[in-house]
């Protein structure tokens, strides 16, 4: 049963919406329109140490430029 962020077309107002499967009606809770878009949510995992193998370690140059990459620096 996820929550869903929303913006409304019409006022421009974000919020949050829980939405138990088989649900689909969403009304901005400020305007009350109809017109909204789902936003994209970033998820945020929890890991354990020993699990976590590369993210773990340190980040390194080598992407881009001012990231050691690009040879200019």
């Amino acid at each position: 049963m996820p929550i869903y962020e929303y913006r409304c077309n019409q006022c421009a107002g974000e919020f949050e919406k829980y939405l138990p499967s088989g649900s689909t009606a969403v009304v901005c809770p400020t305007c009350e329109s109809a017109r909204v878009t789902r936003r994209l949510s970033l998820l945020s995992v929890r890991t354990n140490a020993a699990s976590a193998g590369a993210a773990a370690m340190p980040m390194q140059g080598g992407g881009g430029c001012c990231g050691g990459g690009c040879g200019c620096h």
